[in-house]
């Protein structure tokens, strides 16, 4: 039996992730989240401790406590345009928080934490496409640099703790139980705005380039990180099958749910990377994992939750 802590398991992916690993019920699972689930009810067998990811005593006890093995660190409290409004409060509540996790997790002994970076943002801007893990990572916005201020904080406390660390790299996530409102992902934005009737505003010539991951192939890259052998922090890009501008995720989304969709485009943002493809082949090698869950496909099930979501 293993037991797992996820830190922002009430959350859009943490609630996914948090749902397939109680669904083993060789697993126990700890919910670490700020606020209780917003979306459907939580497994039985899961247990919450409800706290501020900030509160470095509440995490250890809890890590003691329950005498948890492997952490997975999901929580974040930015998203791209917060963290460029204010870097302060980006760094005190997303990266000091998660080194406070790393120091507490070091001192309760457990024995692997696996990490949601940022596929999207650490690398800054590409010098070639598809990107591979090994490319420089050069982050122009606030929000990919603490992300990867947490991967070399990780790295250090492997050096010099031997904490085992798995670094996860996705794309931009979409799916159920994601708040459009949130402004995190174009996808689930477009739908939202769609179903509604509501303008779509794009920054910039709609051109910008992303392989945008469904929540499903995400969580399952996730569970099998659990197991895989490691001796250092290992780093996988994860990515959905094919990128898309997104202009054709608009042709996407009028043509699977029959709707036409007015779209105004506005001046570009300097922080957005305007071409973005992930190379996941090392992901598929080490974790014997591929996204199956294609736009058209995806954006069918994203809708039929949104339909029902309320604010």
């Amino acid at each position: 039996m293993t037991h797992f802590l996820v830190t922002g398991g009430n959350g859009f992916i943490g609630s996914h992730l948090v749902d397939r690993l109680a669904a083993d019920k060789e697993n126990r699972v700890t919910v670490f989240d700020l606020y209780p689930r917003s979306h459907g009810e939580s497994p039985a067998e899961v247990l919450f401790i409800q706290g501020d990811i900030g509160d470095t005593p509440l995490l250890r006890r809890t890590l003691v406590d329950q005498g948890i093995e492997t952490i997975y660190h999901v929580a974040w409290a930015s998203i791209h345009e917060t963290s460029i409004k204010d870097p302060v409060r980006d760094i005190e509540t997303s990266l000091v928080p998660s080194v406070g996790l790393l120091e507490a997790s070091r001192e309760a002994g457990v024995k692997r934490i696996v990490y949601v970076s940022s596929g999207g943002t650490v690398y800054g801007i590409p010098q070639s496409l598809p990107i591979p893990e090994e490319h420089s990572t050069h982050p122009i916005s606030g929000y990919g640099i603490t992300k990867l201020a947490v991967e070399n904080y990780l790295r250090m406390y492997a050096h010099l703790y031997g904490v085992q660390s798995v670094i996860l790299r996705p794309s931009v996530a979409y799916g159920p139980r994601q708040n459009p409102r949130r402004r995190q992902s174009a996808v689930t934005v477009f739908i939202h705005r769609a179903l509604h009737g509501e303008p779509i505003i794009i920054w910039g010539d709609g051109e910008v380039l992303r392989d945008y991951i469904y929540v499903d192939d995400l969580t399952s890259a996730l569970v099998a990180s659990a197991a895989v052998p490691l001796s250092s922090p290992a780093v996988f890009n994860l990515a959905g099958p094919a990128a898309y501008t997104l202009n054709q995720v608009i042709q996407e989304i009028e043509r699977t749910l029959a709707v036409r969709i007015e779209v105004r485009y506005e001046p570009g943002r300097r922080f957005d990377v305007p071409l973005l493809k992930l190379d996941t082949r090392a992901a598929v090698r080490a974790l014997n994992w591929k996204p199956v869950t294609d736009l058209a496909e995806g954006i069918e099930r994203t809708a039929m939750w949104l339909r029902q979501w309320k604010d």
